[in-house]
């Protein structure tokens, strides 16, 4: 399973490069938060299930891990009825 350490995820560009490193998105991808939504929503550039772990997630600033676990909910509310696997989680 690919893993952050939140303790590198300081700020939001920080954090949106990481994922798009670790989770080997396409060169599309934009490093702002539509486009991670975007490339979250339709996963036809992965293939299998999408797990990430987060661990020091408490490190990373509360606005942005609230965005980011927002984002992650709703791309697994669709991944879930869909019956793809899809997970975020977060440790400590």
């Amino acid at each position: 399973m690919p893993y952050l350490d939140g303790r590198d995820l300081t700020d939001k560009d920080r954090l949106l490069t990481a994922l798009g490193r670790v989770l080997d998105f396409p060169d599309y991808y934009g490093n702002n938060w539509d486009a991670l939504d975007e490339c979250l929503a339709d996963l036809s550039w992965h293939d299998g299930p999408l797990y990430l772990l987060i661990t020091h997630a408490v490190c990373i600033p509360l606005d942005l891990r609230l965005v980011l676990t927002d984002i992650f909910a709703d791309a697994a509310q669709h991944w879930a009825a869909q019956g793809r696997p899809f997970a975020l989680f977060l440790q400590g």
